[in-house]
């Protein structure tokens, strides 16, 4: 498949909104072995109106296990932003799901690794924040983790999105 341009690509997200097979299509695609494919998928739900947030919601474990398995930087940047645009509120913190946990643990690993492309860092921040607000002791370690990012190693848009953070966990 060619590179696709973004008129295309948002005319794929309309048609995945108007129709499920289609948007479950494109979720089917992600998970296939050609990149080029997997990450057009993902970009065109990544333009889905908000109102389909509880379609890309019901896949939330998969992304969660794309996101965090898959080598290709892209699919991993892009499948983070769709999981950012998530609720990651629970209603029983004592009750964890296993893709939680998971995600939390690749989000403080991959935040602090200078070499992960900007924008996945940037996700990796905002997402551990999300994922620790209901668990005190989890918003320490993460706000800890943050601190221990030297500001001046970042990029103007992680060193904004590191101070979002830290204050979202100062509430």
């Amino acid at each position: 498949m060619a590179t696709m341009h973004i008129d295309e690509i948002k005319a794929m997200a309309q048609r995945a909104h108007a129709d499920a097979t289609v948007r479950e299509g494109l979720f089917a695609t992600m998970q296939g072995d050609v990149r080029t494919e997997a990450v057009h998928a993902a970009w065109a739900l990544t333009h889905l109106p908000k109102t389909d947030i509880p379609h890309i919601a019901t896949h939330r474990e998969e992304l969660v296990s794309l996101a965090t398995t898959t080598p290709d930087t892209s699919l991993r940047r892009i499948t983070l932003a769709l999981l950012e645009r998530l609720d990651w509120s629970i209603q029983d913190p004592e009750e964890a799901p296993p893709h939680y946990i998971a995600l939390l643990d690749f989000c403080l690993e991959h935040m602090m690794l200078a070499d992960e492309p900007c924008a996945v860092r940037c996700f990796c921040m905002k997402l551990a924040g999300k994922l620790a607000l209901p668990y005190p002791e989890l918003q320490e370690e993460v706000r800890q983790c943050l601190l221990l990012i030297e500001p001046s190693e970042l990029k103007p848009g992680a060193l904004h999105t590191r101070n979002k953070t830290l204050k979202l966990l100062s509430q």
